[in-house]
C-alpha cells in the first residue's frame, strides 16, 4: 500500500508542477504576444506652431541678438503662413511680446492687438513670408546711455497671390535688458538700400 501511495503522491505532485508551468507559461505568452495599439498621442507631430507656442522664453531665452531677431522672424513667418487657432494664435504673439524692450511696449500699449491687425491684412491679402536670412555674423555692440545696443539686420521675402516675390530688409535694433542680460528688440525700421 505504501508503495502506490507513494507513487500516486508522486504522480501529483508532477502533474501539479506541469500545471503550474502551464500557467505561467500561459501568463508570460498572454503579457508579451499582446500587441499594444499605439496610442494616439504617439504618432502625433509636432509642427512649427506648437514648437513656438511652447516656448519658454525664462528658461531658453535665445542666446545673441541674431538668435532673438531670427525667433522673431520664424514667428512672424509662422503667423503669416500657417494654420492655427486663436489660442495657439495669442501664445505666438505672447513669445513675439515677450523679445520686445519694455520700452518699445511702453510706447505701444496695444502691441498684440497691432501685431494681430497687421497679420490679419496681412493674411487676407494672401501675403506670406517663404524665407528670411538673418546676418550671419554677430553685430557690433556698442554702449548707449550706458547700456549696451546693436543692430541687426534681416531679409524677408515676401510673396502674395497677385505679386511675385520680393525682398525687404529691416535693421533691427535691440538693447540689453538691465535685469536679465537678454537682447531684446527696441525697434526696427527699412533698411536704407546702400
Amino acid at each position: 500500500m505504501e508503495k502506490g501511495s507513494v507513487s500516486s503522491a508522486i504522480i501529483k505532485s508532477v502533474v501539479l508542477i506541469i500545471l503550474g508551468a502551464m500557467i505561467v507559461l500561459g501568463v508570460y505568452m498572454m503579457l508579451t504576444r499582446t500587441k499594444k495599439q499605439p496610442a494616439k498621442d504617439e504618432n502625433y507631430v509636432i509642427t512649427v506652431v506648437d514648437e513656438i507656442t511652447t516656448t519658454n522664453l525664462e528658461k531658453s531665452y535665445p542666446a545673441s541678438a541674431r538668435k532673438v531677431v531670427e525667433l522673431y522672424a520664424k514667428i512672424m513667418q509662422t503667423l503669416y503662413r500657417e494654420t492655427y487657432t486663436e489660442d495657439q494664435r495669442d501664445a505666438m504673439i505672447a513669445v513675439l511680446q515677450g523679445l520686445m524692450d519694455d520700452e518699445l511696449l511702453a510706447n505701444n500699449v496695444n502691441f498684440a492687438g497691432s501685431i494681430q491687425v497687421e497679420v490679419n491684412s496681412r493674411k487676407a491679402q494672401q501675403y506670406s513670408i517663404p524665407a528670411y536670412v538673418v546676418q550671419t555674423k554677430e553685430p557690433e555692440e556698442i554702449m548707449v546711455d550706458g547700456r549696451k545696443m546693436c543692430s541687426c539686420d534681416c531679409l524677408f521675402n515676401l510673396r502674395n497671390a497677385t505679386t511675385p516675390t520680393y525682398s525687404t530688409y529691416y535693421t533691427f535694433i535691440l538693447r540689453r535688458d538691465q535685469n536679465t542680460g537678454n537682447w531684446k528688440i527696441l525697434g526696427w525700421t527699412l533698411k536704407e538700400e546702400e
